[in-house]
C-alpha cells in the first residue's frame, strides 16, 4: 500500500477530556477504504526526554518509583516532560536527571527520538546519554516519591533480557546503548 492509501483523513475532532497533563481527543477519521472510524488520541504537549546516565564504573543511574497505570513499582531511566514548549530538550534532560537523581553530567549525547505508544498517544521522547557524572542533592517535585538506584550495566541488560525491566523507554534506552554505544561491553 502506498503512503497515500494508508493515510487517515481527520474529519472532526472534539475534546473528550482535559486533565492536568493530558488531553483526550475524539477524532472521526476517514479510513483509506472510505469508511469512517473514531480514534481516541491522548495528547501530551511539548515532548519529553529520557536519560541513560552512566557512571565511570559502568553503572547506570535508574529511578525506582510506583506507576499507577500498571499498579506496580518499576525501575526506569530518569525522564520527564519539558517545562513548556520553549524549554530546550537538552535543558529538560539535564533538569530531569538532576531533579530525580541528584546527578549532573558534563558529557551529553542525543541519540534518538521515538514514540513509545503511537497507537493512541502523541508523546514523543528524546533519548540522551549522560556521562562524566557528579552527584548532588535531588530536587524532586512535591508529588514524586522516587528512589535513585545505581545498577551495574550488566545487571540492567540482563533485566531487559529476562523481562524484569519492563518500562518501554528504559528498554529502548538501555538496548539502544547496548547495541549502538557499546554499553554492555564497557
Amino acid at each position: 500500500m502506498t503512503r497515500r492509501r494508508m493515510f487517515e483523513a481527520v474529519l472532526s475532532c472534539r475534546q473528550a477530556y482535559l486533565g492536568k497533563s493530558i488531553e483526550v481527543l475524539d477524532k472521526v477519521v476517514r479510513l483509506p477504504d472510505d469508511r469512517f472510524a473514531h480514534r481516541d488520541v491522548v495528547t501530551y504537549a511539548g515532548g519529553a526526554v529520557c536519560v541513560v546516565a552512566l557512571t565511570v564504573d559502568n553503572r547506570v543511574v535508574l529511578v525506582r518509583q510506583y506507576r499507577p497505570a500498571p499498579e506496580m513499582v518499576m525501575f526506569e531511566i530518569p525522564a520527564g516532560r519539558r517545562h513548556g514548549v520553549h524549554e530546550r530538550f537538552l535543558t529538560a534532560a539535564r533538569r530531569e536527571l538532576r531533579e530525580e537523581t541528584g546527578y549532573i553530567a558534563s558529557s551529553w549525547k542525543k541519540c534518538i527520538e521515538f514514540w513509545p505508544s503511537p497507537g493512541f498517544v502523541d508523546e514523543r521522547l528524546t533519548l540522551y546519554i549522560a556521562k562524566d557524572l557528579r552527584h548532588g542533592p535531588t530536587e524532586m517535585d512535591s508529588d514524586e516519591f522516587i528512589r535513585p538506584v545505581l545498577m551495574p550495566v550488566t545487571e540492567a541488560i540482563e533485566r531487559c533480557r529476562d523481562g524484569r525491566m519492563n518500562d518501554a523507554k528504559t528498554l529502548i534506552g538501555l538496548l539502544w546503548c547496548a547495541a549502538f554505544e557499546g554499553l554492555a561491553s564497557g
